[in-house]
């Protein structure tokens, strides 16, 4: 599957609507699933469904055990599924919204195997932090 990229500024209207980016769509499809960061950053994540089943897959390799129970009943309890009207938009929950204090202006992001749904203040409050602090990371992509 192909890399989902890009930066993206939108809005998201009073009934929870979001335009999901044209390029993005093509890779994610007419449904995905929307998650709640385990790391703990306030947005959302979206996988297509072909990412998010290769991510379950893994995630059941493990040894049973309770930790692994705990993670699984997390990460289900956090997930929804996306489906893309005719409009081009999907409907967040309120739940979610509400996580990522999401208000209205929205910066998506296309984060390799997800795209990442921001509230465009925390986004902005965010990577200005790390510009900031000079914790910009580093890297070579000469390979």
């Amino acid at each position: 599957m192909a890399e989902l990229l890009g930066q993206y500024w939108h809005t998201i209207d009073q009934k929870n609507r979001l335009s999901v980016p044209s390029k993005l769509r093509m890779l994610l499809g007419d449904n995905f699933v929307l998650c709640l960061p385990p790391n703990g950053d306030r947005c959302i994540f979206a996988y297509s469904n072909e990412s998010w089943d290769e991510l379950m897959q893994k995630l059941n390799e493990n040894e049973p055990s309770r930790d692994l129970t705990r993670r699984q009943r997390f990460i289900r309890f956090n997930s929804d599924i996306a489906e893309v009207d005719k409009q081009g938009r999907i409907t967040i929950s309120k739940r979610f919204v509400e996580f990522a204090n999401i208000q209205k202006d929205v910066f998506i992001l296309g984060a390799g195997r997800r795209a990442e749904i921001w509230a465009a203040e925390e986004w902005n409050a965010m990577y200005s932090e790390l510009e900031n602090n000079g914790e910009m990371p580093e890297f070579d992509l000469a390979f």
